[in-house]
Formats: C-alpha cells, structure tokens, sequence
C-alpha cells in the first residue's frame, strides 16, 4: 500500500521542505521578523493541520466515516481560529 511505504514519507517530506521554504519566502516578502519561536508556532500549526487529514483518513479507513467527518471540521476549526491568532502574532511588529 502507498501509504505505508517509504515514497509516501518520501513526498511528505519533500512537501514539507517546500512548505517551509515557501513560508520562509512569503514572510519575507510581507517584511515578518521571525525568530525561533514564531517558526515553532508555525510548524506546530501546520502539524494540527496536517493531523487533522491524518485523522480523518485513518477513521474513514476504519469504517468510521462520520466520526471522521465530525473529527476532521472539529480540527480544521481549531486550525481557522489558532490561524487567524497566529497571522496576528507573525504580523505584529511589521511597519509600514
């Protein structure tokens, strides 16, 4: 199976890199001072997101598709909200 394979963790490190990397860019474009712990914050963000998939695909595989569904809106809005907070703190402090 794809998944539990090494090419799959093979592309999701690689996505993960270019998400990184895009994130890095795209702060620098909009003037963000980040540090370390803005990085942190950053990528435990990006890791709820990503679990929130993770969960989802793993009960629809299970044959728990509504408990799924139900788990997969609860984590994306928790990610909407914790988001909006965190564009505010990498925001603050940006002239202009």
């Amino acid at each position: 199976m794809f998944f539990n394979g090494s090419a799959f963790w093979f592309v999701m490190g690689v996505v993960f890199v270019l998400v990184a990397f895009g994130f890095k860019a795209f702060a620098v474009d909009r003037g963000w001072r980040l540090n370390w712990w803005k990085a942190v914050l950053a990528a435990l963000w990006y890791a709820m997101f990503c679990m929130s998939f993770y969960a989802w695909g793993t009960l629809v595989g299970e044959g728990e598709a509504g408990a799924g569904l139900k788990i997969f809106a609860l984590g994306i809005f928790f990610c909407v909200v914790l988001g909006v907070g965190l564009l505010r703190v990498l925001s603050h402090g940006v002239e202009g």
